[in-house]
């Protein structure tokens, strides 16, 4: 069953990023794959690095990688967030994602993770008003 990404569910998912980033100065990006053959924290490293998400100043990037069809997903936060909010943290919101994710709402479910994100980027690294800026674009990536 292949599970098509529809440009609305696009646009939900960047609003929610769009949201989440409102109050911080963190990089929130979402990828979604098809399948996945290896384990999704493997495969989102890979992503991470592939959308430069590694590059920011504050090192505060978080991607949350999913595979639809392989119904695997795995979040990554990138050093300096890591550093403030601990693997705790990725496992709580793994954990509030995991029942919208076990009904086949993924979009509710990432919409979910990226507020609880941002909740903590906006506490860890408060937005930093007319000199902040976008580092990484809040696109949508995607790979077969």
């Amino acid at each position: 069953m292949k599970i098509l990404l529809q440009e609305s569910d696009k646009e939900v998912l960047q609003a929610a990023i769009q949201a989440a980033e409102k109050n911080c100065s963190g990089e929130i990006r979402v990828h979604v794959a098809e399948t996945c053959t290896r384990d999704p924290l493997v495969e989102a490293r890979y992503w991470f690095k592939q959308l430069g998400m590694h590059k920011t100043a504050l090192r505060n990037g978080i991607l949350f990688y999913i595979a639809l069809d392989s119904r695997k997903f795995s979040i990554l936060g990138d050093q300096g967030i890591h550093e403030k909010v601990g693997q705790a943290f990725w496992d709580q919101v793994r954990d509030a994602m995991l029942p919208y994710l076990q009904n086949e709402d993924w979009l509710g479910g990432l919409s979910s993770g990226i507020s609880e994100a941002g909740k903590a980027l906006a506490i860890y690294f408060p937005h930093a008003g007319a000199t902040d800026i976008n580092e990484l674009s809040d696109e949508i990536s995607h790979s077969s």
